[in-house]
């Protein structure tokens, strides 16, 4: 019997903030406001479920690979972008140059009280004392550009890379710059072959108009496995007249299980229909 496997950040992971705190305990997951478990229990469907709040795209290729070899019975998977300008701090204290597993990170978050659902999220520090932290610039941090001079005689002369915050050079010289982009369409490629190569579909789209991506994603050849809806899940239900702001829990950003439902019965299926459509026209 095949599965479905779904990868995303917290808004995959049935998130739901606690009122009052910050920091650790903030936060509850695996709650019932998750599309991808209602997904699973609609169509009564083996279901894997692959996420962690802060997640990047970054990680995507590692859950992949690790989520193939341990179901590969996938046949289809759903993969919610991750806003550009996260990234990943890495740490070994040993320095070692050892190949690292996809799975080094893996947690096993057990199964759903009916079975059909397998969960899974990362740890922060893995019993061999690699460190994965997934982090991403505040609102403050665009208040600290700290200049650029170039000329050929004497180099880089501003920013002085090793005075400035690590923090001013990765937001300034790598995240808002082509780099992060190509970084982007390379992750995009990977995904599609390895699902090609595993006979899956794989279904990409973004929860909310504030992120933005590309308009076009085969900037390294073109996507063979991949539908890229370049509507976001709010503006889906915008054109039907959904306020997607009337859904929100607490923190103004979540949302709860009534607009998770209504992404698992209506946008899901809007998304198998348009990648079955564009099959057909790629066939024609």
């Amino acid at each position: 019997m095949s599965k479905t496997l779904f990868i995303g950040d917290s808004h995959t992971c049935g998130y739901t903030s606690v009122p009052g705190k910050i920091g650790p305990g903030s936060f509850e997951i695996w709650q019932d406001n998750n599309y991808a478990e209602l997904y699973a229990l609609e169509n009564n469907k083996e279901t894997v479920v692959y996420s962690m709040p802060g997640s990047c795209n970054t990680v995507y290729a590692d859950w992949l690979s690790t989520m193939f070899e341990k179901h590969p019975d996938i046949d289809e998977v759903f993969l919610m972008l991750s806003s550009f300008n996260r990234f990943i701090l890495a740490f070994d204290e040993k320095l070692r140059q050892d190949i690292v597993p996809s799975d080094e990170f893996i947690l096993d978050a057990g199964k759903d009280d009916t079975g059909l659902i397998q969960r899974y999220q990362d740890i922060i520090i893995s019993d061999d004392g690699y460190l994965q932290l997934f982090q991403k610039p505040t609102e403050e941090d665009y208040s600290k550009f700290p200049g650029v001079k170039f000329n050929y005689d004497e180099g880089l002369i501003a920013p002085d890379i090793r005075k400035s915050s690590f923090m001013e050079i990765k937001m300034f010289f790598d995240l808002n710059t082509y780099v992060e982009q190509r970084a982007f369409f390379k992750d995009v490629y990977t995904w599609d072959n390895m699902c090609n190569d595993h006979g899956a579909k794989l279904y990409l789209f973004s929860m909310t108009d504030r992120l933005k991506f590309p308009e076009n994603l085969d900037f390294y050849g073109k996507l063979k496995s991949t539908y890229y809806e370049k509507e976001s899940v709010e503006t889906f239900f915008r054109k039907k007249n959904i306020d997607h702001t009337r859904y929100f829990i607490s923190d103004n950003e979540h949302y709860n299980k009534e607009y998770h439902s209504l992404i698992a019965t209506k946008f899901i299926s809007s998304l198998k229909r348009k990648f079955a459509w564009q099959n057909l026209n790629n066939i024609v």
